[in-house]
């Protein structure tokens, strides 16, 4: 593969807030502790150690996560690395997101390789420490419409499942019929029979999405000692109750979020809107809002309340029914983890830099923030399609329109434009105006309607002209249409639309191991990918 580094802001694909982010702005810098660039780990490093951790609690957690993998592989890089997680020189470099179904969306696989990437980078630069990626699995998200499909091919494919409550806890019986789609859809190849096994492997062998997702990232990242922590577990939410019972009590994060948000409104667009009390109330089949109305706590569409005590004693005795929102969840990962550096998307970087002074509250560690890789991969036919129609990497994010005129132009041997004869036309028709007046000044409406006339026949013929030369280019035309339709489906990001299995279908394992090859964290460009 080719790589090709464009800049954010020339996708524009990217917010003001993301790209001023990476620009260093000025604007931005009350919202984030450390800038996304080279040779600040250090102090970073030394700012992590002042804040205390429960390392033995988190590795006896992650142990027994992955229990099911490490009774058939003890010895793999991902059981190491939760053995090194013990040692106070052990950091970690996070990215996070929701199980989707079947990983949805390349962003995810982008995200991991990003972390996984960082480490490599980092390990490499300070051997007196160690530092381990980690995929913060949001199990506890609910928002099934978002979770429960995927598009393969410009075809979607849902799974219409009844449940309710957190998408991790949701059981798999009842993708087979889904799994059963998709494998029409691919065929019967040795490459798509390697796709269908997969997926029958990892989501009808385990009971839930949650399971099943660990399963498949295991498949592909264990050999890099991707770690994997899920933070629907009763032993590291009892670590967080301070944090949930201030959240309760005294609603300690809204006010905070709350300026923190005005001041970030007044020069970008809010990801987040912060509640007076930011945590969930969870169990097997719902997770709902957790509101205090007097002096009871209620759960929103339940008959649910308690009174003070009843609802600590409930979080000392179940802290697995308490889920935080948007605005906890970060917290509560970087509670638990040694982290360094958190790797998101756009909206992501956006809403962590909102929640900086909620980390100055609570007392936890805020760490780097850091934009994911974004990545285009373009197979060799687009490439043959892009060479023909003499497209740059660059070239290509422009819109169907923008790029159609400039072929068009190009074709014709420059711009389709009588812009000079119509400023000719003007200067002529002012003279003719000047004599006319002098003449007969009655007639300065004919002479206008004149001049309207023929400004319109000139507007005319250019666009006749540039019809005839797109009736001649009928088929490059068609062909750049279709390399746009490809590339950015439903007019979107590929990756925040494309599933990974037909990728991986065509190109096997090379496919991760060119990413691998090419994602660069610290870059903060967008990776455009071209087979040759």
């Amino acid at each position: 593969m080719k790589r090709t580094a464009v800049p954010y802001e020339a996708t524009g694909y990217f917010s003001s807030a993301v790209t001023d982010y990476i620009n260093g702005s000025e604007k931005l810098k009350p919202f984030y502790s450390y800038a996304p660039q080279p040779g600040v780990f250090t102090q970073i490093i030394e700012q992590r150690k002042k804040f205390p951790l429960h390392r033995d609690v988190l590795h006896d957690v992650l142990t027994r996560q992955y229990e099911p993998f490490h009774n058939v592989n003890s010895g793999d890089e991902v059981s190491h690395n939760i053995g090194r997680l013990k040692d106070s020189n052990t950091f970690t470099v996070v990215t996070a997101h929701q199980p989707n179904l079947f990983l949805g969306p390349l962003y995810l696989i982008y995200k991991i390789v990003c972390a996984i990437n960082l480490s490599r980078q980092l390990n490499k630069e300070y051997p007196g420490f160690h530092f381990v990626p980690v995929y913060w699995m949001g199990s506890e998200d609910h928002d099934k419409e978002e979770l429960n499909h995927l598009h393969i091919f410009s075809k979607t494919f849902v799974w219409s499942t009844k449940q309710e409550g957190a998408f991790g806890r949701m059981k798999t019986k009842s993708l087979a019929p889904l799994i059963e789609e998709i494998k029409q859809v691919l065929g019967t190849s040795e490459e798509a029979q390697r796709c269908i096994k997969l997926l029958e492997e990892c989501y009808l062998n385990e009971e839930t999405i949650g399971a099943a997702t660990k399963k498949i990232l295991y498949h592909f990242f264990a050999i890099d000692g991707l770690v994997i922590a899920d933070g629907d577990d009763a032993v590291l939410k009892q670590l967080f109750i301070p944090v949930m019972k201030r959240e309760l009590t005294d609603q300690f994060s809204f006010p905070v979020v709350k300026k923190s948000s005005e001041e970030f409104s007044k020069n970008y667009t809010s990801q987040i809107t912060p509640r007076e009390i930011n945590l969930f109330y969870l169990d097997e089949v719902m997770r709902q809002r957790i509101v205090k109305e007097g002096d009871h706590w209620n759960v929103l569409n339940t008959s649910l309340t308690y009174s003070s005590d009843e609802i600590i004693d409930l979080l000392h005795k179940q802290p697995e029914k308490f889920s935080p929102n948007v605005i906890l969840r970060p917290l509560y990962q970087e509670f638990i983890l040694p982290n360094i550096a958190f790797i998101g998307g756009g909206a992501e970087v956006t809403y962590w830099m909102q929640l900086k002074e909620v980390f100055a509250e609570a007392g936890v560690a805020f760490p780097m923030i850091l934009l994911r890789n974004s990545v285009l991969w373009v197979d060799a036919s687009n490439v043959s399609r892009m060479k023909k129609l003499n497209l740059s990497a660059a070239e290509i994010f422009q819109t169907v329109d923008v790029l159609v005129n400039k072929f068009v132009a190009q074709q014709a041997g420059g711009a389709i434009s009588l812009e000079e004869e119509k400023n000719q036309l003007k200067e002529l028709m002012e003279g003719v105006m000047q004599h006319t007046l002098q003449m007969d000044a009655s007639l300065k409406g004919a002479v206008e309607a004149e001049k309207v006339k023929m400004q319109r026949s000139l507007e005319s013929l250019e666009d006749k002209l540039r019809k005839s030369v797109k009736k001649k280019e009928e088929v490059a035309i068609q062909q750049l249409q279709t390399l746009k339709e490809k590339l950015f489906p439903a007019n979107s990001l590929q990756e925040r639309y494309d599933n990974f299995l037909p990728f991986y279908m065509r190109y096997g394992e090379l496919f991760f191991s060119e990413l691998k090859s090419h994602l660069q964290p610290m870059e903060q460009q967008f990776t455009v990918l071209m087979e040759e």
